[in-house]
């Protein structure tokens, strides 16, 4: 069987969203989409036009989402709300509710139903959890200005994906517990872990002016038909692209030894980029740079990214619809997989125990997923080393400076906590065989490799299902495993380009913005939690086994929502967009804004029709005239001092962090009125590899000794 978007893997599970909250929709949507049987209860709301934004947000929420039907026989296994809508379960016949899940979706913004003062909800959300003051309009030179806050509900959307996947990992569990609390401002601060590890092991504020700006040369340059996204992060990269750009031979003669001279000759990089970029179009230099495997991608608006090429032909857009952000496969039936014995992670009785993932995965995505799995209850096993150890580990800031460990980068310790790690070389043979026991005694395996690189390691789909017929196989990557861009190796600053996101994150739709964070990352690791969990149900319900191919650039576009669906009515011809919320930015003199003089284009070209943000001055508050209210746009110092997420900080226990007092994100769930706890710090490199061997696959100390010798294995 073909990867398809008609696979569906939640039929059998029965759901009621109670109230109008966005957040608990877009849930019943995921949901829905996924197979689920979805009903909706809530008060009659006002009639919208179908023409207008509301509109066509409302008709996509309602898509395939039956009314209640209380006359029914079988009861609801899930019910998700507000924390005010759940107040509507007194409505419904206690038959159908009795034993029911209730997942329950907090804010410490007050929930208001009507369309505008929820969307506000949503800005004031994003300026209050960091994200705000770390999403840039792009000022002149086309680098990052001042802070901008989403005219759309991003922050409702991403809590819906939590939501949802709250409500498939309580369905996979023995009914421990009846409650589950997720809150949406927590889940927005969890997303900014490395500018909060800067604000306390550096004592920096990333996004704050400086003196002297902390520059690279690239970024947004001017093409002949719009934007595109030059900013390569390795020094292998950047020397590809000064020899495509051509001209510049003495500084790629030094940049892979001595990556400073980037910044020391950033004029004329960035002069010589824009004189190259200018005269062919966006997409020509994207295929350009990614036919020699440089990272860069366009700068789409909606209206380009709904007739985009690549999405079309993986069918992102099937049926005018923004879809699921993955294509997925499902194999043929096979025996039930007999319980396993072993447990490496201590303690139970959360909806995940006895649930392994073997983690393949090194950059932000996959980790993300599988924290959120991990916390609970999942048994995490991560392997590292060949061939790439995990990013995170070497990403500033590094607890007092040490950046000669691998075990002090803050970043990794928030996103990897509560795992084991292993080093495995999965270039040779027998560390592939261990891989392949690993994925006989697992449930899920998880990669984001480029697509093809784990089938060349012989640990793809195909390998594993052969020794796992029930294996749940999941792969995320920038822009898919399959379609004319699949090709392509992006980060996620390109996939933000790419996905219209640069568009949609500003404040009018119509200026461009960046963000300082790679956030197609975490957003493409939740999407990717609530992927395993719903085909683990399957797994677990149909006993087959399942290959999902997650898309980054689909999952960032997708929560991106209001845009496309606006976009998507215009390719139809049903009009102009109506009704565009504006939100000006005030400023306060603190801060003062550097400038930037030289225009997208360069020195001597022209001005590029696309329209940049003026610059401010100041710090940043928002200030929302229509309803007389304020929030300040807050930085990483801000959010660790909310007084609303104080209990959701938590010490840092990685062990070479422990004694810098660090604080880390908790965890997102909350069952029963107890926050669910962090199993453990973060673990050292290869920490576990001896542990994992010889008490999960039986391998004896002389065994493992050998492998060790061999360069098959690490410890």
């Amino acid at each position: 069987m073909a990867l398809s978007r008609d696979v569906v893997a939640l039929q059998g599970l029965s759901v009621l969203v109670l109230g109008n909250a966005t957040a608990a929709r877009v849930a019943g949507v995921w949901l829905r989409d996924s197979g689920a049987a979805v009903e909706r209860h809530s008060p009659t709301g006002g009639h919208l036009r179908p023409d207008s934004p509301e509109g066509r947000f409302e008709k996509h929420l309602a898509h395939h989402v039956l009314p209640a039907d209380f006359a029914r026989d079988e009861p609801y296994q899930v019910i998700i709300g507000s924390t005010k809508s759940l107040a509507l379960r007194s409505e419904v016949p206690p038959r159908l509710i009795d034993g029911a899940t209730t997942i329950e979706i907090a804010s410490p913004i007050e929930e208001s139903d009507g369309f505008s003062e929820t969307l506000v909800a949503d800005m004031k959300l994003w300026a209050r959890s960091g994200l705000g003051y770390l999403t840039r309009n792009l000022g002149a030179g086309g680098q990052p200005a001042d802070p901008c806050v989403p005219c759309n509900r991003q922050p409702s959307i991403l809590a819906g994906m939590l939501a949802a996947t709250g409500a498939v990992a309580m369905s996979l569990g023995e009914r421990v517990s009846t409650h589950l609390r997720i809150d949406q401002l927590e889940l927005l601060a969890l997303m900014t872990m490395q500018p909060l590890a800067f604000a306390q092991m550096d004592k920096r504020i990333i996004g704050a002016p400086r003196r002297s700006p902390f520059r690279m040369p690239g970024g947004t340059v001017a093409t002949a038909d719009g934007l595109a996204y030059l900013l390569p992060v390795e020094p292998a990269h950047w020397a590809k692209l000064l020899t495509l750009v051509g001209g510049l031979e003495a500084i790629v003669a030094q940049v892979m030894d001595r990556p400073a001279v980037l910044r020391e000759e950033m004029g004329v990089i960035d002069t010589a980029l824009r004189r190259w970029a200018r005269d062919m179009t966006s997409n020509e230099v994207s295929d350009l740079c990614q036919k020699e495997h440089i990272p860069a991608a366009p700068v789409c608006g909606p209206d380009q990214v709904v007739t985009d090429r690549h999405l079309t032909k993986r069918g992102f857009f099937a049926n005018r619809r923004v879809n699921l952000p993955w294509l997925a496969e499902v194999g043929a039936q096979g025996a039930a997989r007999e319980p396993d014995d072993v447990q490496l992670r201590e303690g139970g009785g959360l909806p995940l125990s006895g649930l392994r993932i073997l983690d393949l995965s090194w950059a932000w995505a996959g980790p993300f997923a599988t924290t959120l799995l991990s916390d609970l209850g999942a048994e995490v096993i991560n392997v590292e080393w060949h061939p790439r150890l995990s990013s995170l580990r070497r990403q500033p800031p590094f607890a007092n400076k040490r950046a000669e460990s691998h075990n002090t980068a803050g970043w990794f310790s928030a996103n990897q906590r509560g795992k084991l790690s292993i080093g495995v070389n999965l270039k040779s043979i027998e560390g592939r065989h261990v891989v392949e026991q690993l994925a006989a005694r697992c449930d899920v395996v998880v990669e984001n490799f480029s697509p093809g690189t784990v089938d060349r390691l012989g640990v793809g789909y195909e390998n594993l299902v052969k020794v796992n017929p029930r294996l749940v196989y999941v792969s995320l990557s920038a822009f898919g495993q399959t379609g004319p861009r699949s090709h392509y190796i992006g980060y996620g600053t390109q996939v933000y380009a790419a996905s219209g996101a640069g568009y949609a994150t500003s404040p009018d739709g119509d200026t461009c913005s960046q963000m300082l964070i790679p956030y197609p990352d975490p957003v493409s690791g939740l999407a990717g939690a609530f992927a395993i969990a719903a085909f683990v149900y399957q797994a677990r319900s149909a006993n087959r086994p399942a290959r999902v191919d997650l898309s980054e650039l689909e999952a960032t576009a997708a929560v991106t929502l209001e845009p496309l669906l606006d976009a998507l009515a215009r390719l139809r011809g049903t009009g102009a967009v109506q009704g565009q919320f504006e939100v000006p930015i005030h400023s306060q003199p603190e801060f003062e804004h550097q400038g930037h003089s030289r225009s997208l284009a360069g020195e001597d070209g022209e001005v590029p029709r696309h329209r940049f943000a003026e610059p401010q001055k100041g710090d940043y508050e928002l200030a929302f005239d229509r309803l007389g209210t304020k929030e300040r746009v807050a930085d990483s110092s801000h959010v660790l001092a909310d007084p609303y997420l104080q209990q959701f900080w938590c010490r840092d226990r990685f062990p070479e962090v422990a004694d810098t007092r660090t604080l880390i994100g908790g965890s997102l769930w909350t069952l029963n009125g107890d926050r669910t706890a962090i199993w453990r710090g973060a673990p050292p490199l290869f920490g576990d590899t001896r542990r994992v061997l010889t008490r999960l696959l039986g391998l004896d100390e002389q065994r493992v000794d050998e492998l060790v010798e061999k360069g098959a294995i690490a410890e």
